[in-house]
């Protein structure tokens, strides 16, 4: 009887990988669950490029380069998109009653059956790189569903003249082609793991960018004609008043994509060309991150863990918008609570809601603040307390004061570092006495890009001088160290992911006292690195040596910083 050879024995054959990487290969699987391809490109001994056409060769199916083939629409309309991004397929060809089918999981069987059943044809399986069936699958489907659009668009404005611009933007922005546009975009941007989705209309064009691992990229161009009915879409979808485009407007949408529960915090804003959409993605499967897996090194980790154990107390978390800061803080708070802890939160807005935790929205237009709100909170027997940002002495003053009186409270703060953040908190009016007794510790937090993990290889260009210039010594030129390739699954870049950089500093007792004191942060800071604390530059050097950054990412936080 025939037996097939086992994929790790065809590579070796190919020459892609030696027996020593496909043991430890073995012996990670066995943790992982995965399959040995997948571990064997997580480890960075294998590429996509090289397992798939291998994999085929073991399957006895043709490997397909999707980027090097033209789908036809009339292809396409055989298999339905649902189906194609459920089961991660698409149509390739269709000739002498044969469809030829390019799938990440050709063993998938069942749908196959299911294929010839509604197309009364014989399917033929490819293998394809997962990434590329995304990709093809949302470029295809948008210019369809964008072709539909403008054709309802279009038949729309043959209507009757007794109906109003108004409802008739209603109408088509209900229309079935904007309705699975504007879905398109979102499941997109939820698919490529991007943080923001901005829609914004130029000169003749309508561009679609997201921002991904902290960079915007260009996702698709649409046509311009089809804004208003977009606009209008996006505004029903989130509570919006479609008739007013002259003014800023804020709203939030809730769906479910891929079995998650996605919600998208959307703003509009008038400009030259038009209304321009962005809509914050947020994934509330982020806020199950364990503190553990945030990137914290063991001395970073104890300190904080130490601080957050605390019965009472002040934890800052500081840095710049879109740094983690709050995703650092539901670490926090998932870390403590329970049944026996009464947690209450003030947020503007509450971007995720959790379990056994109390969470207020800010509402200043009916005079429901921050300070107002932390005043209530104090007459609800809390045990911890989050706020969502110190803005004013008004608030910092109720916080400091919550913290001295057996309450642990959480909060984020606008600085650059660490030190600079109890100077602020004095700079703000609250005397440097209560500051120094209130304080626990403080985290000052970035993101930095992760390399791939997909296309990960030995950097070789790394020289002395950059050594030198990132602070190391020169023998750390000895040491390995690694960049991406630039691959589908990171889209060409190299890094896919991002890492936490923190600075943490703990208020020692001679911290406390250089607080009473009123000394700069320069002084502050040089005395905390005595004690222990690491920089922003020395933590994310930390994280370069351990290959999981780059020195251009380094050099960039050192800028930042």
């Amino acid at each position: 009887m025939f037996k097939r050879k086992k994929i790790g024995q065809l590579l070796i054959e190919a020459g892609h990988i030696g027996e020593k990487e496909l043991n430890i290969a073995l012996a990670e699987q066995k943790k992982r669950g995965k399959r040995i391809g997948q571990v064997l490109i997580e480890l960075g001994y294998l590429t996509e490029d090289k397992l798939l056409p291998i994999l085929g060769k073991q399957l006895k199916v043709p490997f397909v380069d999707l980027s090097k083939v033209e789908i036809k629409p009339d292809v396409l309309k055989m298999v339905p998109e649902k189906i194609c991004r459920k089961h991660i397929l698409v149509p390739i060809s269709f000739e002498n009653n044969q469809l030829m089918i390019g799938m990440a999981d050709p063993l998938d069987v069942f749908i196959i059956d299911e294929i010839q059943f509604q197309n009364n044809c014989e399917v033929v399986r490819a293998i394809c790189s997962e990434n590329q069936i995304a990709d093809t699958t949302d470029k295809l489907y948008v210019a369809g569903a964008m072709a539909d659009a403008l054709n309802a668009l279009t038949a729309g404005d043959s209507g009757g003249e007794n109906n109003s611009a108004l409802d008739g933007l209603k109408k088509a922005s209900e229309e079935t082609p904007i309705i699975k546009l504007v879905n398109l975009v979102l499941t997109s941007a939820v698919q490529k793991g991007a943080s923001d989705i901005h829609i914004e209309p130029d000169e003749g064009e309508l561009r679609v960018r997201l921002r991904i691992d902290g960079t915007l990229q260009v996702s698709m161009n649409l046509q311009p004609e089809a804004l208003p009915s977009v606009m209008s879409r996006i505004k029903i979808l989130s509570g919006m008043d479609i008739s007013e485009r002259r003014i800023p407007q804020d709203g939030r949408i809730q769906m479910t994509i891929m079995d998650k529960p996605i919600d998208f915090r959307v703003n509009t804003i008038p400009t030259a060309w038009g209304e321009k959409a962005c809509l914050r993605i947020l994934d509330k499967s982020n806020v199950n991150v364990q503190l553990d897996q945030m990137g914290f090194t063991p001395y970073n980790f104890t300190m904080l863990k130490k601080a957050i154990n605390s019965p009472n107390g002040m934890c800052l978390v500081t840095g710049p918008t879109g740094s983690g800061k709050t995703t650092t803080l539901y670490s926090c708070l998932n870390a403590i609570k329970g049944p026996d802890i009464n947690i209450c939160t003030v947020e503007n807005p509450v971007e995720y809601k959790l379990k056994f935790i109390n969470q207020v929205q800010v509402r200043p237009e009916i005079d429901l603040t921050f300070a107002s709100v932390l005043r209530a909170f104090l007459r609800q027997d809390p045990d911890v307390i989050m706020l969502g940002e110190i803005r004013d002495e008004e608030t910092a003053s109720i916080a400091v004061e919550a913290a001295l009186t057996g309450h642990l409270v959480f909060a984020t703060l606008h600085t650059n570092d660490a030190p600079s953040t109890a100077i602020r908190l004095v700079d703000m009016g609250v005397e440097p006495f209560l500051v120094s007794s209130a304080l626990l510790c403080i985290v000052s937090q970035r993101l930095a890009r992760r390399v791939c993990k997909f296309c990960k290889d030995v950097d070789t260009s790394i020289t002395p001088e950059t050594i030198a210039d990132l602070g190391l010594p020169p023998e750390a030129i000895n040491q390995t160290y690694y960049r991406g390739k630039g691959c589908e699954k990171c889209g060409k870049t190299g890094y896919k992911g991002r890492v936490g950089v923190h600075e943490v500093m703990y208020t020692h007792e001679n911290l406390r006292r250089m607080i009473i004191q009123k000394v700069g942060p320069d002084d502050l800071k040089a005395e905390a690195l005595k004690l222990g604390m690491k920089s922003l530059k020395d933590d994310i050097v930390v994280k370069f040596q351990q290959g999981l950054t780059t020195p251009e990412e380094v050099f960039a936080l050192a800028r930042s910083d």
